[in-house]
């Protein structure tokens, strides 16, 4: 895999966590009959669009992301009435007049049904002009109704109804009922119809439902990593510690490097003596520091004699004295098994013992509280105006992270663990941080919930009505000062990845 198709690949599986983590909020909303009625791709403009129930699924200009939209968690967010409410609304029904008024004698869709011999005993239905049936429909899709079933209801409607208002309204709600059923649950699409947005928005759901919802968006990111990491760790074969006898790599100015020994040759023998056991080689190779010794290899089919001197290196701890030829030993692949798998890639063992979701989470929480201290800030800011050098294991941008994610693709089945690796602890991260409890994060919102349970508890106690909320104003006096230090980060980290990369291995 090429740099290019590695940034590619992070990108594309970054945006698709993301869009995992909204659809996360969405599932959870619908489950308990919230009202989500956008979940968009990116932001911006919107590019296209389509509507499935009653929520509208789209693709916007700058594929940044995505969003779903609840309705109740914005104050400003109007309420749905009932649809009868709706259609036979004084003001909307004027609305519908100056469109196209009504033609005395003729039915809503124009049709000569006769002429009343008082405009009093016309039908109702030549009292209400073409675009109220229009709108009639277009209410019921919005709120899901198939396009069949809306179709009949406005026939239906149009056909029963009679001359009184009253009678009209009683008429319209009953063929509703009879082509949807009553409803069974909240937020169905007969409640839609016959209740509108009663008990639907955000805040008329009991709080621990709201805290799932708001909570079911960062646990999808645990989900993501573990089958990541279990994915390659069943599917990739990985090195297993236990070496061959064949070249992996060769040291630069080394004695290996001098006498031309190349990666993929195959060790046979060190002074004459043959095995296939690279410890017992490299013993032989340990035992004669600064001693000519003759290495036997194949390559490509043939064997070659290649004459070196092991350099000497002394142990800081036996004080032992030991030949050093500069190569080390490509090491035996294979996949794990479904159990030793499954176990790495939720706690780590003790080949990676940060191989696993858990281990990650720890590694998460110290690189959130070490980048977003006052320290940590302070190092970036003076990094990228360049009063000091830049920490290669410090914070990176996306853009940052997209590059290792590149650099690595390039190396084989250990690039592309690598890069799996990567994507796995990124989640781990974006999980944590949207759990920071401070707005703008989910993380806040689930604060904001817990501080509404305890003032609601405290006003039972007091024997006062559980109506106790936090005001917006308070969650965006916290919320600005927040997202400007996520701007510092995010801006200094771009401009580091930018002008000093990182560079992967």
């Amino acid at each position: 895999m090429t740099f290019t198709l590695g940034v590619i690949a992070f990108v594309v599986a970054l945006i698709i966590s993301v869009l995992i983590h909204e659809l996360g909020h969405l599932v959870t909303a619908k489950l308990f009959g919230m009202r989500a009625d956008r979940y968009f791709v990116g932001f911006g403009p919107t590019l296209w669009s389509t509507r499935r129930g009653e929520t509208e699924y789209g693709v916007k200009a700058f594929p940044l992301g995505g969003f779903v939209s609840i309705r109740g968690m914005n104050p400003m967010d109007e309420r749905r009435r009932p649809v009868v409410d709706e259609v036979f609304d004084p003001s909307a029904l004027a609305a519908d007049r100056e469109v196209e008024p009504a033609a005395v004698g003729t039915g809503g869709s124009g049709a000569v049904t006769g002429t009343p011999e008082r405009p009093d005993e016309a039908p109702a239905a030549s009292r209400l002009p073409p675009a109220t049936w229009d709108r009639l429909g277009r209410i019921l899709r919005e709120r899901g109704t198939p396009d069949e079933v809306a179709d009949r209801i406005v026939a239906r409607a149009r056909a029963s109804m009679d001359g009184d208002p009253e009678r009209a309204r009683r008429t319209l709600a009953e063929v509703i009922l009879t082509e949807v059923g009553h409803s069974e649950k909240v937020g169905d699409l007969p409640w839609r119809l016959e209740r509108g947005d009663e008990g639907r928005f955000y805040h008329d759901r009991p709080i621990w439902q709201r805290a799932c919802t708001i909570a079911f968006g960062p646990l999808t990111h645990l989900v993501i990593a573990f089958l990541l990491l279990l994915g390659a760790y069943a599917l990739i074969p990985l090195p297993t510690g236990e070496p061959t006898s064949e070249v992996g790599m060769v040291i630069d100015d080394t004695p290996a490097a001098e006498v031309g020994l190349e990666p993929g040759d195959q060790v046979l023998a060190v002074e004459g003596t043959a095995s296939d056991d690279y410890l017992e080689l490299r013993e032989l190779i340990r035992e004669r520091p600064e001693q000519p010794t003759t290495i036997t290899v194949e390559r490509d089919g043939e064997t070659l004699d290649l004459e070196l001197v092991p350099q000497a290196e002394t142990d800081p701890d036996s004080g032992e004295t030991f030949g050093l030829a500069g190569f080390a030993p490509q090491e035996v692949t294979d996949r794990l098994g479904p159990v030793e798998a499954i176990r790495r890639a939720a706690i780590g063992d003790e080949r990676e013992p940060i191989g696993g979701v858990l281990p990650m989470v720890g590694a998460s929480v110290e690189g959130l509280a070490r980048v977003f201290s006052p320290a940590g800030i302070g190092e970036l800011v003076s990094a990228s105006a360049g009063a000091q050098e830049r920490d290669p294991e410090g914070a990176v941008s996306v853009v940052g992270i997209a590059s290792i994610a590149g650099q690595a693709a390039g190396q084989g089945a250990v690039g592309l663990f690598s890069l799996v690796f990567l994507l796995a602890f990124l989640n781990v991260f974006v999980f944590l941080f949207n759990l920071v409890p401070l707005p703008p994060f989910d993380g806040g919102h689930l604060a904001v919930l817990a501080v509404e349970k305890v003032g609601n508890l405290y006003r039972r106690l007091r024997g006062r009505p559980e109506t106790y909320t936090v005001d917006p104003r308070a969650i965006t006096a916290v919320a600005l000062p927040v997202i400007a230090v996520i701007l510092i980060v995010f801006i200094t980290t771009l401009w580091l990845d930018i002008s000093d990369p990182i560079r992967f291995g």
